[in-house]
């Protein structure tokens, strides 16, 4: 057989081999860089959720109060420190007041007294149910982001998934593409040789009754190797 044919079938070999090689590490390093995208974005993900669950928490949990009031129970409101020191403040103010005047047990300071509480309990309770609704729509606002951070992730990581499944699979489809035409090329190396030979003298002669031939030149003092035939 000639060298020239097995050299070219080796470099045709190497040539699949390196090809094969060079995909697949093309389509790791791209799959490698996908995985590491997705990683990033989870772990930018739970930063934010993270950042995010206090005021939610805090939504949460002045929603609650709020829900009390708007179902009647104010027991809450009425123990609040501040309503309660406000009380007492403005009861020992009025009580001074009425003493100097001579009026402390009088049926009008009662009446005044009634009057004054009335305004302070409706003031400090508007000003308690606006500040819980306040607190709550923070809550909202951050469950509304947190929506957002969660499609958002899941778009992004769904494209990184995707992106690392598909570098994954072409670095398959080239490396059998690869070694396909590496066929290819072998056989028609082979078709081309074995061609040459039965086309010309000595050689590969498959109509020979010995079978194949594979050896010198006709006429040459070199034996034959010789195959049986069918």
């Amino acid at each position: 057989m000639s060298w020239g044919i097995v050299a070219s079938a080796g470099a045709t070999l190497v040539g699949g081999l390196l090809g094969s090689k060079s995909s697949k590490s093309a389509a790791k390093a791209q799959a490698k860089s996908a995985d590491a995208a997705t990683a990033e974005q989870k772990r930018q993900y739970d930063l934010s959720r993270a950042d995010q669950m206090p005021w939610l928490n805090t939504g949460k949990e002045n929603l609650g109060y709020l829900n009390q009031l708007n179902g009647g129970d104010y027991s809450r409101f009425y123990n609040l420190p501040d309503y309660q020191y406000g009380l007492s403040e403005m009861t020992k103010n009025m009580d001074r007041s009425a003493a100097s005047r001579g009026r402390l047990y009088s049926g009008g300071y009662g009446e005044d007294f009634g009057k004054a509480m009335q305004g302070y309990a409706s003031t400090n309770y508007n000003n308690y149910y606006n500040r819980l609704s306040n607190l709550a729509g923070v809550g909202q606002t951050a469950a509304q982001n947190l929506g957002g951070l969660g499609a958002n992730y899941a778009t992004n990581a769904g494209n990184s998934m995707m992106a690392a499944g598909n570098a994954r699979a072409s670095g398959y489809a080239n490396q059998a593409n690869v070694w396909g035409n590496t066929a290819n090329q072998l056989g028609q190396l082979g078709a081309n040789y074995f061609g040459s030979k039965t086309s010309g003298s000595g050689g590969i002669n498959p109509y020979s009754s010995s079978g194949w031939n594979f050896g010198a030149p006709s006429g040459s003092a070199m034996s034959y190797v010789n195959f049986p035939g069918n």
